[in-house]
């Protein structure tokens, strides 16, 4: 028995796990450089921001509700990969299945164990932990029934209310056990749902093929890749959560302080977030490589089109609104100090959402190591932008733009026109 259950979890950790840590793996390195910086030396004790939570309703259900945006991407991998599917129709009871997706959903939920654990203590941990897993349960199913209702229910009660651990634990108990059931036997049933459309609406306001060709990317993200933009705004999010929460434990900043605290917790997860949509843009650019060649599109329109993609919804969405109007309305900052924060958050996440692009594009070259080395340019960015931001403060600003100019620009033109001759020369070959 222990042997059929090792080899049902080592299948589900090649398959859906494998899935949960490159869709996760952004989301997550994210949050530990910035926990690393908040958190360590002479920054914020984790008890500090458990101590917020417990105290504030506002505060605990912004926590709550962030990490629940950021631990779904992985849970969802978890419980609906489709590679997984199979195991249903194999006799074995549905037991080991469950138990085998509780324990990867247990690694996936970690760090918020950590959290409450070091910062309050091991029952407070688990009760988070499984508090957690449950809610992510209960998303993925889809709660329907007197029964699922009542069990989520009674696990939103206990933490909208603060319940002490033991209670917490006692209420995500029942919650877990009857989410973790639905999400796992609904997984096939997930339909792809509507697909938005972008350029009738727009297009004739827009003119223009850098415009068009922007914007057929951004319709292309929309119908395909949702979960990446929902990713990218919980980075934001987080990021900007971060920089309050920081931000308060050292007491009221002044206008330059508060607009480079900013900065600091903006600039790993704006890189994270612009590496996550600049995969499926670059996906885009090439499967319509052919289409572009033969209506006579540059290769400086294409990286244009690309880095527009991409910059649009980093800068609109996910950073000059979320994170700078979160930083500047949670820290009660004065007006101008809330508009430099805002607006230097949309101009850093219009740069360092060119500096993904670039890191990526640089990455990506179908040798079958594109994952590793996507991961590591972008931690080498993320580490280097953090530590500008850190030192020269808002100078940081004038110290990312030739780099984003350099990567997303003529870097960008210059692969395209080596990816035209490499496909010609190929054809050429070919024939």
């Amino acid at each position: 028995m222990l042997r059929r259950f090792a080899l049902v979890l080592r299948t589900l950790a090649s398959t859906a796990g494998k899935d949960a840590v490159a869709r996760a793996m952004p989301l997550y390195m994210g949050l530990g450089l910035v926990g690393a910086i908040v958190f360590g030396g002479n920054g914020m004790h984790p008890s500090q921001l458990t101590g917020l939570a417990a105290g504030s309703l506002p505060f605990r259900l912004a926590l709550w509700a962030v990490w629940l945006l950021v631990g779904t991407p992985a849970a969802r991998s978890l419980l609906r990969a489709p590679a997984t599917f199979f195991l249903r129709a194999l006799p074995v009871p549905r037991a080991h299945l469950l138990s085998a997706h509780a324990l990867l959903l247990t690694v996936a939920e970690l760090p918020w164990v950590a959290l409450w654990a070091i910062g309050v203590g091991a029952l407070a941990g688990s009760a988070a932990g499984a508090a957690a897993m449950a809610a992510h349960c209960m998303l993925l199913a889809r709660p329907r029934g007197a029964r699922e209702l009542a069990s989520l229910s009674l696990l939103a009660g206990a933490i909208l209310l603060g319940a002490p651990a033991a209670i917490l634990l006692a209420c995500a108990a029942p919650a877990l056990v009857v989410g973790l059931r639905a999400a796992f036997v609904r997984a096939p049933e997930v339909g792809a749902g509507r697909e938005p459309s972008l350029l009738p609406s727009a297009a004739p306001f827009l003119g223009g093929a850098l415009a068009s060709l922007s914007l057929a990317y951004l319709a292309a993200l929309l119908r395909g890749h949702r979960a990446v933009l929902v990713r990218a705004m919980a980075l934001a999010a987080l990021g900007a959560f971060v920089g309050v929460a920081y931000a308060r434990s050292i007491g009221p900043l002044a206008e330059e302080p508060l607009a480079a605290a900013s900065l600091v917790a903006l600039a790993p997860f704006a890189l994270c977030a612009g590496a996550g949509l600049a995969g499926p843009v670059l996906r885009e650019e090439r499967r319509l490589a052919w289409l572009l060649a033969a209506c006579g599109a540059a290769a400086p329109l294409r990286a244009g089109a690309a880095a527009l993609a991409v910059a649009a919804p980093v800068t609109a969405l996910a950073l000059a609104l979320a994170h700078g109007a979160a930083v500047g309305a949670l820290h009660r900052a004065a007006p101008f100090a809330a508009l430099r924060v805002l607006g230097g958050a949309g101009l850093a996440g219009l740069l360092l959402s060119g500096v993904a692009l670039g890191c990526v594009r640089w990455s990506v070259r179908e040798d079958g190591r594109d994952s590793s080395r996507v991961l590591l340019t972008v931690l080498a960015a993320v580490v280097a932008a953090t530590a500008t931001a850190w030192t020269l403060r808002e100078l940081a600003l004038a110290a990312w733009s030739p780099a984003a100019a350099l990567l997303a620009a003529p870097a960008g033109a210059r692969w395209s026109s080596r990816g035209e001759r490499g496909d010609a020369a190929r054809e050429g070959t070919a024939r």
